[in-house]
């Protein structure tokens, strides 16, 4: 029992050093509410400072909108991805973006759309194709199949998004929105984005389903 409580402690230890924390239920906190420890910044304009644009404030990652992203530095496979955000000013553009292969402005993933009254929307980046694209190469974007269930500027909206083998299903504040499968890009590092205008994510929390 001592052994065992001393592989726990270790294990502990690890997740706390890549910035992230072992919750209940398996899930595992990206974001640990202090700071960016864990992430690495990317952003368009050089002559802007990407750790002033996107910061920590009051326990929540705040975004400028100047374009560009945050993403992890470990990348995932097979997982139950829980996402919050909210738009503190006006409601513009953004998204999440799962299983990054390669970075850029455009990175090499699929994003999930969080653009006003599109969010659910999921969207072939970078050369990441799935078989909705190969079999249509004009749906580089493939619409949610509900209508917009966002709410209103200023209020908290919660983005599911299940990465399983080669099939990525999305659900916005408890709905059904979207899926793609046949995907490309298998595993890869998880994003937020900036783009457009400020917007706040908290309780980034993967659930592995391995």
């Amino acid at each position: 029992m001592k052994k065992n409580f001393t592989i726990l402690l270790a294990a502990a230890a690890v997740l706390s050093a890549c910035g992230t924390e072992q919750k209940k239920d398996d899930a595992v906190a990206l974001f640990n509410g202090r700071d960016l420890s864990g992430w690495q910044l990317y952003i368009e304009d050089s002559t802007k400072n990407a750790a002033e644009e996107f910061v920590v404030r009051d326990g929540e990652i705040a975004l400028s909108g100047t374009f560009g992203y945050i993403r992890t530095e470990t990348p995932y496979d097979d997982y139950r991805l829980k996402v919050e955000w909210c738009w503190p000013d006006s409601a513009t553009n953004s998204g999440i973006f799962v299983h990054i292969r390669q970075d850029g402005i455009w990175p090499s993933c699929y994003e999930c759309q969080l653009w006003n009254g599109r969010a659910g929307d999921l969207i072939n980046s970078g050369g990441a194709d799935s078989e909705e694209y190969r079999s249509d190469s004009t749906r580089m974007i493939v619409a949610k199949a509900n209508p917009s269930n966002e709410k209103p500027q200023g209020e908290w909206n919660t983005a599911e998004i299940v990465c399983q083998s080669d099939t990525v299903t999305v659900y916005i504040n408890g709905e059904f929105q979207n899926r793609i499968t046949g995907i490309s890009n298998r595993d890869g590092y998880i994003g937020l984005q900036s783009e457009g205008g400020p917007i706040r994510f908290r309780n980034v929390d993967l659930t592995p389903l391995n």
